[in-house]
């Protein structure tokens, strides 16, 4: 993976070694303050952003030193952007979400599905190994069924092809998974780096530190990461 950005970001690997032997999450890893149905929660659009400025051209950059124009694309809780920049245009970029005039206001999306991923973490709409790149924009922390997403991502992925978890500290407190609030953002970056390794079949898992950011939870510039891994090839 390139780790070129204009923030020159800090990349560490997120080894297999770093966890446990049997990665496991006990049963009220995925319990949040707010259980009800998130079809609800995203009933109605919200065409706003949900980290600033500073965060959003970051992310921009380094999406423009990953996804090439002539790739397939999937982008996991997608809305009404994806981040990337205007002048990059991906051969095929798929969005799932849940609001469908959110998708249809994202110019980058050549086709689009609504889904709860939360209810039926699978993406049987489509084939294995079909795409390139997977991104997912300050959602991962939501994820109730993140595993199960992430062996779906290992499938439609090629081999060698590549998933990106961007996310700042930014949150709807009521909605993230329990155990989010109470951890730092190194903490956080390993959490989701679990689920990489959990779900199998992946390799490079990485953290990149894109903006640290300099102030609080409520306050001052939003830092930004993105942790990421490769799918595996088949072993000889």
């Amino acid at each position: 993976m390139s780790n070129a950005t204009s923030a020159k970001p800090m990349v560490n690997p997120l080894l297999r070694s770093l966890y446990p032997a049997s990665i496991t999450y006990p049963p009220n890893s995925f319990i949040r303050q707010d259980e009800n149905a998130d079809s609800q929660w995203y009933s109605q659009p919200r065409f706003v952003q949900h980290i600033d400025d500073g965060a959003i051209s970051t992310l921009k950059d380094y999406y423009s030193t990953i996804i090439k124009p002539e790739h397939s694309v999937l982008d996991l809780c997608s809305s009404w952007v994806s981040h990337l920049p205007d002048s990059l245009e991906p051969s095929k970029m798929i969005g799932i979400g849940m609001n469908a005039p959110e998708l249809q206001k994202n110019a980058h999306l050549t086709k689009y599905y609504v889904k709860d991923l939360n209810e039926k973490p699978e993406f049987k709409e489509m084939e294995d190994e079909s795409v390139d790149v997977v991104i997912c924009n300050v959602s991962v922390d939501y994820l109730t069924k993140p595993i199960k997403v992430f062996e779906e991502m290992r499938r439609v992925l090629k081999t060698g092809g590549t998933a990106h978890m961007a996310f700042s500290n930014r949150c709807f407190p009521t909605k993230v998974i329990g155990p989010w609030m109470s951890m730092d953002d190194e903490e956080r970056r390993k959490w989701v780096g679990g689920y990489f390794w959990a779900s199998g079949g992946w390799e490079d898992v990485e953290e990149v530190v894109l903006k640290e950011g300099k102030a609080s939870f409520w306050g001052g510039e939003d830092p930004l990461f993105v942790v990421r891994g490769r799918k595996a090839g088949l072993k000889g």
